[in-house]
């Protein structure tokens, strides 16, 4: 899976995106340029105080150096820049003949008692940087486990991913992806969690571990999504709200698509002629949780250099500032890209420039293209979509 940058987040994950969540809180450029900035000023404020003689006494301005400092460089760097502050506040004395004076020496004490307040500043709000840091680590190690990599090619399929929190500081929440692949197929579930926090990252956990387990055993992808149904109907209620999930599951073997939609976005397929077809042709069932009998799957077919986008409803809720959603006709472009890297990275471009920045929920991103036929592959039905049984 790539995570999408930060930021400009131009590029996708890794990765082109580099990962969303990078945990940066002051930026190496600033915190290079904090102890020059900071030096300058108090030479600046000496040199005002020298022009103005008598007239102006600047000397309690020098505190501001070691404030500016602690908010952008380290605890030693400030404390430099602080003894610089109080040197100075002791030489100011001279222009103005104040030197030794009471009004001197509470303006030196005022200096001092700010400089030394500026490195306690500094050693706290570097040491939140570096849990901060540790912590953005841990989310890292935490989403690979949740949304693993995907494999590029399986199955007569090229396959990429794509994820980004809504919330720099969190890297990973409810959106989840998951893949299973054999020689002859692949399956695939996007799904969102209801609800936020750590309680949605366990529920996606659970949620993908289980997909892993009943896409191998089970050999009908209703019945993959009753497992699934189970598992979250079993999950505890919050004391606000319900449990559920909603997501699509999707198996692809050569030319056919089985879908089973459990309350979420449809599926996209862009076909060669660049036209856009939301796969699905009846309401979707129930998202996970809820209970009842599952539909039968559908089965749709798609051609060599065809490409699948499966998404979750930050895509489609993406709104800009006058609340116009995220138009799906844009996407006819971003999914001709020379590669489906490509073609994410330019449908997480595309979002951003329709929002006006970051996005305001999460997105997982998974886009699948069908590659050259190889041994093994036999032919399929042309109808477009059909209806198949569960058993």
């Amino acid at each position: 899976m790539r995570p999408i940058p930060p930021a400009d987040r131009t590029q996708g994950r890794e990765p082109a995106a580099g990962q969303h969540t990078d945990g940066r809180v002051s930026s190496g450029s600033t915190r290079w340029r904090g102890l020059p900035l900071a030096l300058g000023f108090i030479a600046t404020i000496l040199l005002v105080d020298v022009v103005a003689g008598t007239q102006a006494v600047l000397i309690g301005f020098l505190s501001l150096a070691p404030l500016f400092a602690a908010a952008v460089d380290t605890p030693r760097r400030t404390a430099l820049v602080s003894a610089a502050a109080i040197s100075a506040a002791v030489a100011a004395g001279l222009p103005s003949g104040m030197l030794g004076g009471l009004d001197h020496l509470l303006r030196v004490a005022v200096v001092i008692a700010v400089s030394l307040m500026a490195v306690y500043v500094a050693r706290a709000r570097t040491g939140r940087e570096e849990r901060l840091r540790r912590m953005t680590e841990i989310v890292r190690a935490t989403q690979a486990a949740i949304l693993r990599e995907p494999p590029r090619r399986a199955a007569g399929v090229q396959v990429s991913a794509r994820y980004v929190s809504a919330h720099e500081e969190a890297g990973v929440g409810g959106d989840l992806y998951e893949v299973v692949a054999d020689p002859e197929q692949l399956r695939i579930i996007v799904g969102d969690v209801c609800g936020k926090g750590l309680d949605a990252v366990r529920l996606a956990a659970a949620v993908t571990g289980a997909f892993r387990q009943s896409a191998i055993t089970r050999s009908n992808l209703t019945q993959v999504a009753c497992d699934l149904d189970d598992l979250v109907g079993r999950e505890p209620v919050p004391a606000r709200g319900t449990t559920f999930v909603t997501a699509v599951l999707v198996e692809l073997r050569g030319a056919e698509i089985r879908l089973v939609n459990c309350g979420h976005p449809a599926p996209i397929l862009r076909h060669r002629s660049g036209e856009l077809e939301e796969l699905g042709t009846r309401p979707p069932d129930r998202p996970l949780g809820l209970g009842g009998s599952r539909s039968a799957a559908t089965v749709h077919r798609w051609e060599v250099g065809e490409r699948l986008l499966l998404h979750t409803d930050g895509l489609v809720e993406a709104r800009d500032r006058a609340r116009t959603f995220f138009p799906l006709a844009a996407l006819r472009t971003c999914l001709a890209g020379p590669s489906v890297d490509a073609s994410l990275d330019a449908v997480w471009n595309a979002v951003r420039r329709h929002v006006g920045g970051e996005p305001h929920d999460d997105i997982a991103l998974l886009l699948a293209e069908r590659l050259p036929a190889t041994e093994g592959s036999g032919p399929y039905p042309r109808s477009l979509v059909r209806e198949t049984g569960a058993g």
